[in-house]
C-alpha cells in the first residue's frame, strides 16, 4: 500500500564541499524528511563519514540517507545507518532478486521508466524516484518527461513514487494530483541565497 503521507527529500548536489554541504543541512533538515548525500566521487567510507558529520550536527539517523552503498552486507556493523538509494547502476550490479537484504534498511532506486518502475518494485525497492519531471538547471537541455509520465508511473506500481526535477513550490500541487507520495530538491535548496526559507517555502506548499 501507498503511505499517504507527502515526503521532502534534498538530494546533496555532488560537488564536494563537505563544509558548504553540512551547513546548510543543519539549517534546513527541521523543515525535511530526509537529506541524501549523493556524492559519486566519494568512497563509501568517506560517504559514512559524512553521514557521521549529519548526525554531530544533530540531524536525526532516520533522516539520513546514504546513495550508492551497495555492499549492503557490510552496513550492518554501521547501525546507524536505516536509509540507502541506488540508482540504475546500482541495482544493475547487485545480484539477486530481493534486493532488501538487511531489514532495517529502507531501499530506494532512482528510475525513468516504466520499465525500470516495475523492476525496481519487483526487486524489493521500498520507493521510487522518478524525474525528471520538470526542466531542471541539473538536466541542461534535457527535455522533462512530465506530468502525465509521473501519473503513469504512480499509478503502475503500488510503492511511493517521488518525483525529482524542476520541483518547486508552484508545483507541488501538481505532483500531488499525480499521485506521487513525495517530491526531491537538489538545486532549489543547495544553491539558494537563503536555504532554510526555501526548505520552508517547499514545507508549506506540501501542508497547504
Amino acid at each position: 500500500m501507498k503511505s499517504l503521507s507527502f515526503e521532502l527529500h534534498a538530494v546533496s548536489p555532488g560537488v564536494g564541499d563537505q563544509q558548504r554541504f553540512l551547513k546548510i543541512a543543519a539549517d534546513a533538515w527541521p523543515w525535511l524528511d530526509y537529506i541524501h548525500i549523493r556524492e559519486k566521487h566519494l568512497t563509501t567510507e568517506q560517504k559514512i563519514q559524512w553521514a557521521h558529520s549529519l548526525l554531530n550536527a544533530g540531524i536525526p539517523s532516520d533522516r539520513i540517507v546514504i546513495n550508492g552503498l551497495c555492499e549492503l552486507n557490510k552496513l550492518e556493523k554501521h547501525v546507524f545507518i536505516e536509509r540507502i538509494h541506488w540508482g540504475q547502476s546500482d541495482m544493475a550490479t547487485t545480484q539477486g532478486s530481493s534486493l532488501n537484504k538487511c531489514d532495517r534498511l529502507r531501499l530506494g532506486i532512482s528510475v525513468h521508466s516504466l520499465h525500470e518502475a516495475r523492476a525496481a518494485e519487483e526487486r524489493g525497492a521500498d520507493y521510487l524516484f522518478y524525474g525528471h519531471v520538470f526542466s531542471s538547471s541539473s538536466k541542461p537541455g534535457i527535455k522533462p518527461r512530465g506530468i502525465d509520465a509521473l501519473s503513469e508511473i504512480c499509478s503502475a506500481v503500488s510503492i511511493p513514487v517521488i518525483a525529482i526535477g524542476g520541483i518547486e513550490p508552484a508545483n507541488i500541487a501538481a505532483v500531488r494530483a499525480a499521485g506521487a507520495n513525495g517530491a526531491a530538491v537538489i538545486s532549489s535548496i543547495w544553491t539558494s541565497d537563503n536555504p532554510e526559507s526555501a526548505a520552508a517555502a517547499l514545507r508549506w506548499a506540501i501542508e497547504r
